[in-house]
């Protein structure tokens, strides 16, 4: 029996406040719940840059217990040197955990709530933005494409980039507010746009600079539509009123600026003193990081857990492009609103714009817009990318909007669909034990390899030519004061993230080096008496003069003039936040939503914690679903098994190749399976060459600094690493079969630890294929069942001739075969031969590629006084000695299988 809910029923309901909770909020938290699930375990993922972030979590509390509010140096970082990290990395994330570590048990819990409320901040903001565009059903599914893309699981699990992971989740917030802001100004929504802005500019740096043009085009478009809308309707507003909301979005972003700049301002200000640029150059540059359209549009595999990198393309997932084909097909729905349809489009030229900008098509514009270069991998604009797409794809349950009784089952099969779709990734490997101490963190700068937590030092300052060898600070956390101090004894007393008191005894008056480096801010004391510092010439370390005899020396890192301004902007800016807020209106249009709609909320929440339960009591434990284990000594997605050994060290477990046969100008993308067979104490580069010949000639080739990214020394012997190399086909490459030679060699000493010629010989074919038209001298003559002679090219020069053969393979050759060219006489005398291999040697029969046309050279002498009267043409197998049979076009043989060519 259908239950209707009367007009009375509704408004006792209303009055128990029930209909005010929007039934699809609860639910957005079971789908944070669901996408955080695996962090519940003890640890933390084993990913490239996770422990970074978490340690950069523990340095600001560290820095807090310190009595230091506003960290922007740490004289832990760097193995002790110091280095001003939060000087120039946002700092949001690292505030948020360590302000969490007050009230739970210690940092490392602090860090995963804080990553739970990124996720609800995926589902719960992308849910509001697009529930005020679309239907609530389109809403959630949004919402959940968001939350389930397919970089989630890559950020969360595998990459660790979690301060960009934090920054993508309030893209949706900023859009949100903004949007309502310019709809409806008020207290609440004026607050939620500043908040939301300056949240997103203090978290990640290069986020923001990606999102920054989508804002500013996105608030010129609403409020243009809006505007146009408000102006047209019956109680059309006027032009006053118009510019006042104008108005009140520019003054929410210049109040987030004012909020955030005691971040930005001394970034921008000081980056001169920094050797930043380095993130533009090498192996940070974007021409090295571009995406391919196939690798967009590629499916997510099944996931190895032995490997240290397991494979994850950088796609969007094809059910996910499914739903976003089917909703932006959906603008040409009549029904739809013009709010809704501008909504949709908007969406999808952000797409196609942020699609292209990870294409290698786009280099252009990298190049000339000022600072994006700074972005360092193309794949970060997925941020603006899913963020659109996931609103095509709520838009795609719109299909059914006219018909009431499908909404629910297709909004609930489209949300298990995505979900689903991303299984692969829901079952990280197990997670590394951790203990989060000053100690444990000197270790890991130390045996990962990270000085400073940055990737590159690029926050060193300008005056270091050459870094210390030995380490200032020890896992003991006793410091070395001074460096090549002769006649100066000392030591640290107190050592703090902004200061360091030393203990001096000199012999004599002496210019010390002190074991910190030297950067703008830092003010020195010896017995209480401001002395001046300066860098030291080549370290870069502080040196100051110290007298004779004992002194109490005093470090401090302090704030400069510009972070001065910065601080007093970023007052200024709470002031005019809190005034600007005062001056609005408090009321607030909320939508709110029936009786009825709670049974769809209630299901759709059934289905996700049915999802949530059955993944951890049962798929989790009980099976291998969505899961690889390779056994030890096997890579089992590996396309070409193999067990080469490289330098006693290093097993190339396997590799792809793909695709077998690339054309001039192409691309070959090449994956190796790399094991070491021990710890290794050196870093070394891959490179994978493609050769040919007997001398393996180099032709084309891929280096790569560090496989996978991950320096050689830190690899586990207990898993095997995954190394990509693309190489780009010159155009003028020869179209033969190439050999893989594939190795490793320490970069520094160009020494080789081994190489490896690999069984898989690729193809390069012409860009433009030869056609039989074109060939001078046309003559089909076929060799066995799997080779034609299809005509030749003559050209006499002197006492020789040219003769150029044009071959095709009809299949695959199973033998390399010998060509014999003969100049005979009219009595059919040998005059002269040209025998050989095809091409030079250079192109075995064995690796000719189907239905390529292949021209074969061949110069003949000949003898003076001779007349030659014909040549002799035919293949043979060098190891019998047999020709191989030859036949005319009509199936007639050819006399000893030679076929005759004459004419000349």
């Amino acid at each position: 029996m259908r239950v209707k809910f009367s007009t009375d029923f509704a408004k006792k309901i209303r009055g128990a406040r029930l209909p005010a909770i929007d039934p699809f909020i609860p639910v957005c938290f079971l789908l944070a719940l669901l996408l955080i699930q695996p962090l519940g375990a003890p640890g933390l993922p084993n990913t490239a840059d996770g422990l970074l972030h978490l340690f950069r979590s523990a340095l600001w509390r560290w820095a807090w217990d310190d009595g230091v509010l506003w960290p922007r140096w740490h004289t832990m970082l760097y193995q002790g040197y110091g280095y001003p990290l939060f000087n120039f990395y946002a700092p949001l994330l690292y505030i948020i955990a360590s302000a969490l570590s007050f009230f739970l048990p210690n940092i490392l819990v602090a860090f995963k709530v804080t990553l739970f409320l990124a996720c609800l901040n995926y589902s719960l903001g992308m849910y509001l933005w697009a529930r005020d565009v679309l239907s609530r059903e389109a809403a959630i599914v949004a919402a959940v494409a968001y939350s389930f893309a397919t970089f989630r699981f890559r950020e969360l699990y595998f990459q660790g980039n979690y301060a960009q992971f934090l920054a993508w989740s309030l893209y949706p917030w900023v859009l949100f507010f903004f949007r309502r802001l310019a709809a409806e100004p008020s207290r609440l929504h004026f607050l939620g746009a500043v908040l939301s802005l300056a949240a997103l500019i203090l978290t990640h740096n290069i986020s923001v600079m990606l999102f920054g043009p989508v804002l500013l085009v996105y608030i010129i478009w609403i409020s243009a539509c809006l505007s146009r809308r408000a102006i047209s309707s019956e109680s059309g507003e006027n032009t006053p009123k118009l510019l006042e909301r104008g108005a009140v979005l520019i003054g929410a972003i210049i109040c987030a600026l004012a909020l955030s700049a005691i971040f930005w301002l001394p970034a921008l200000g000081e980056a001169k003193y920094t050797r930043v640029h380095v993130l533009t150059k090498g192996f940070f540059d974007v021409a090295e990081h571009f995406l391919r359209w196939r690798e967009l549009l590629a499916p997510s595999p099944v996931l190895d857990y032995r490997a240290t990198n397991p494979p994850m393309p950088f796609n969007f997932g094809r059910f996910h492009l499914l739903l976003v084909a089917a909703g932006a097909l959906s603008v040409f729905k009549r029904s739809s609103n013009p709010l809704r349809r501008g909504h949709l489009v908007f969406a999808l030229a952000g797409l196609l714009a942020s699609a292209f900008m990870m294409l290698p098509i786009s280099l252009p514009v990298w190049r000339s817009v000022p600072f994006i270069a700074f972005t360092e991998y193309p794949s970060r604009m997925y941020g603006v990318a899913f963020l659109f797409s996931s609103l095509l794809a709520g838009a795609s349950v719109g299909w059914v909007s006219d018909f009431p009784r499908l909404r629910l089952p297709v909004t609930v099969l489209a949300v298990l669909g995505l979900i689903l779709s991303v299984a692969v990734y829901q079952f990280p490997r197990p997670f590394l034990p951790l203990r989060v101490t000053p100690g444990d963190f000197v270790l890991y700068e130390e045996a990962f390899n990270v000085l400073g937590t940055t990737s590159a030092s690029e926050y060193l300052n300008i005056w270091t030519s050459e870094v210390p060898e030995l380490p200032a600070v020890r896992p003991d956390l006793s410091r070395e004061a001074l460096l090549d101090a002769a006649g100066v004894r000392a030591e640290v007393t107190e050592a703090k993230a902004h200061s360091l008191e030393l203990q001096v005894d000199a012999s004599k008056p002496a210019e010390v080096a002190v074991a910190q480096f030297y950067f703008p801010g830092w003010r020195g004391w010896i017995d209480g008496t401001p002395v001046p510092l300066k860098p030291c010439e080549g370290s870069g370390l502080i040196c100051l003069r110290i007298p004779a005899g004992e002194h109490r020396v005093a470090l401090r890192f302090e704030n400069t003039p510009i972070r001065q301004v910065a601080v007093l902007i970023s007052l200024l800016g709470i002031a005019a936040t809190l005034a600007l807020t005062s001056k609005l209106g408090s009321k607030v249009s909320l939508k709110v939503a029936s009786p009825w709609r709670w049974r769809d909320g209630i299901a759709l929440g059934v289905a996700v914690l049915g999802l949530l339960a059955l993944k951890v009591l049962w798929v989790g434990p009980h099976t291998f679903w969505f899961r690889m284990y390779s056994p030890q000594g096997v890579a089992l997605p590996a396309q070409h098994p193999t067990d080469v050994v490289v330098g006693n060290k290093v097993a190339l477990l396997g590799y792809d190749i793909r695709p077998e046969a690339v054309r001039q100008g192409g691309e070959l993308h090449v994956r190796l399976y790399w094991q070491a067979l021990e710890l290794l104490d050196a870093d070394y580069s891959s490179f994978v060459h493609l050769v040919a010949g007997p001398d393996n000639r180099f032709y084309a080739g891929s280096d790569s600094m560090h496989p996978a990214y991950i320096p050689t020394s830190t690899w586990n012997p207990s898993l095997y690493v995954v190394d990509d190399h693309y190489i780009r086909i010159p155009s003028d490459m020869p179209p033969i079969a190439f050999k893989l030679q594939v190795g490793l060699y320490e970069r520094e000493t160009m020494k080789g630890l081994g190489e490896a010629i690999l069984p898989q010989w690729v193809n390069v074919l012409p860009r433009k294929p030869l056609r039989v038209a074109e060939i001078p001298h046309k003559l089909r003559a076929r060799f066995g069942d799997s080779i034609e002679l299809l005509g030749y090219g003559l050209d006499e020069e002197g006492g020789s001739i040219n003769l150029t053969l044009y071959w095709q393979g009809r299949a695959r050759i199973t033998r390399d075969l010998q060509v014999f060219v003969h100049l005979v006489d009219a009595e059919g005398r040998l005059l002269s031969q040209a025998d050989g291999p095809p091409v030079e040697g250079l192109y075995p029969t064995s690796k000719w590629w189907p239905g390529q046309i292949i021209l074969d050279s061949h110069r003949i002498s000949v003898p003076a006084g001779s007349h030659p009267k014909a040549i002799l043409v035919g293949l043979y197998d060098l190891t019998t000695m047999q020709r191989l049979p030859a036949f005319r076009e009509d199936g007639s043989e050819w006399e000893d299988y030679a076929v005759v060519i004459q004419g000349f």
